[in-house]
């Protein structure tokens, strides 16, 4: 038998703190009732029987037309770097968004 999903507060709770996503305390019920309604779907499809469904099969015959697979040179490399916030050499600069131990560490500009 399988184990009926179910999420409480604690584990809403880490979730969104792993996740870096701020929930303001009044709207944790309703949050939590639509994610239990997900985990419940997921429960019922779970229950599903689905020995007698025959598997899906490709069609090449009915494939779609593909394009030839040829590298073409992109020279727009500069131009898209050039309009990050933050360049280094080569690479675009993004802050971290995930700190260690749950310290935030300062930004290197």
């Amino acid at each position: 038998m399988i184990k009926k999903m179910v999420m409480d507060e604690e584990r809403l709770r880490e979730v969104l703190s792993f996740s870096c996503i701020g929930l303001p305390e009044e709207e944790y019920p309703e949050v939590l009732d639509r994610v239990n309604a997900v985990l419940r779907m997921c429960d019922e499809m779970q229950e599903l029987v689905g020995s007698d469904v025959r598997p899906f099969e490709w069609d090449v015959i009915k494939s779609p037309a593909r394009r030839k697979d040829i590298p073409v040179a992109w020279d727009g490399r500069d131009r898209m770097l050039d309009r990050a916030p933050v360049r280094d050499g080569d690479f675009f600069r993004v802050p971290r968004i995930i700190a260690k131990d749950g310290t935030e560490e300062e930004e290197e500009e």
